[in-house]
């Protein structure tokens, strides 16, 4: 229920929810689902892009969810809409996940003051010919605690040299400057820091409550030309960290961290994949289908949405009241400030 969903979302970081309604399986899969409510598969893919075209936002499974999870309402929907379609050719292209190129991981729609709290994606149509195509997930936060681990200076650098994300397009010119890594104000059992030498010592023990990281949506640096070097050395190391590499090389300890803690699916149509796009770093492999296949054949098409983090987070919080569990300890949820019950 709604509950054991908005659980595992903040304990865990995401979730998938299976056999939601709407998608598409060839003929020879028959569905998996006895939900009776919907006709859960819909045997011509045409067919199924025309309803999922012209149904409106509220009848959307993802919507539903969605809606259910934040009390109500979506949000975000100034550039792609309250609920977008992900396949290849969706608005002309005008953003690299409408292609069949691989993402590394990344945020969405970092530019913005105050980034989505929810993302969900609900897959319509992973066609057997589509090669590759898988969705990956790795928790920015821990990554950012292991760089701390591994490489301090980087650590230290990415915490404090701010980055420039940015949406510039017909229709959109947006900019925000922050640093990769949000720190609390207050160390561990110490006071808060207010001077550029305390602030160098107690970087170490501060908690970290936001990760900022899409660097398809990065923007030149503005930093004095001492430091520049030093950011893309951090840089470096943490995109390795995410992305793996050579792990025999003299970066193998940062290579390695991907390879043991990226989580990879391909999806299958009805899986609806529910994640904080606050905490984890969310990206897809590249994907191709052979010439000459079929139009059902070499679909790849999710249809997704975001909610707000605080009004997802209250309806946690009042579940957890409603069933006496109020003093449950909320992992930090990547939004910037620290949870208390």
């Amino acid at each position: 229920g709604l509950f054991r969903l908005l659980h595992s979302v903040f304990r865990d970081g995401a979730a998938i929810v299976s056999t939601t309604p709407f998608s598409y399986q060839h003929r020879s899969e028959g569905s998996t689902s006895n939900n009776n409510n919907y006709n859960n598969t819909i045997k011509d893919a045409p067919q199924l892009i025309r309803a999922l075209e012209t149904m409106s936002e509220d009848d959307l499974p993802v919507s539903k969810v969605a809606k259910a999870m934040s009390g109500g309402s979506l949000s975000h929907g100034s550039l792609y809409g309250k609920t977008f379609h992900v396949r290849v050719g969706e608005r002309d292209g005008n953003n690299i996940a409408y292609t069949s190129a691989p993402l590394a991981p990344h945020m969405d729609l970092a530019y913005y003051e105050s980034p989505p709290g929810m993302q969900l994606l609900h897959c319509v149509s992973m066609g057997r010919a589509v090669v590759g195509g898988e969705s990956t997930l790795i928790d920015g936060m821990a990554a950012a605690h292991r760089l701390r681990e591994l490489r301090p200076e980087s650590f230290e650098t990415l915490a404090r040299c701010p980055a420039t994300f940015v949406k510039q397009r017909d229709g959109a010119g947006m900019t925000y400057r922050r640093p990769h890594v949000g720190l609390s104000k207050e160390g561990v059992g110490s006071s808060e820091t207010t001077t550029t030498t305390t602030t160098t010592t107690a970087t170490g023990d501060r908690e970290i409550h936001a990760v900022y990281w899409s660097p398809p949506f990065e923007g030149p640096v503005c930093l004095p030309p001492e430091k520049v070097d030093r950011y893309y050395e951090a840089y470096a190391d943490y995109e390795c960290l995410l992305n793996g590499g050579d792990t025999g090389g003299v970066d193998g300890d940062l290579c390695r961290y991907a390879r043991e803690y990226t989580w990879e699916r391909k999806l299958r149509p009805g899986d609806m994949l529910v994640f904080n796009n606050q905490r984890m770093l969310h990206g897809r492999r590249g994907f191709s289908t052979p010439e000459g296949a079929s139009f059902e054949d070499a679909q790849r098409h999710l249809v997704g949405c975001y909610t707000n983090m605080d009004d997802t987070l209250n309806s946690y919080r009042v579940l957890l009241r409603e069933k006496g569990a109020a003093s449950t300890s909320i992992l930090n949820v990547g939004n910037g400030t620290n949870i208390v019950p």
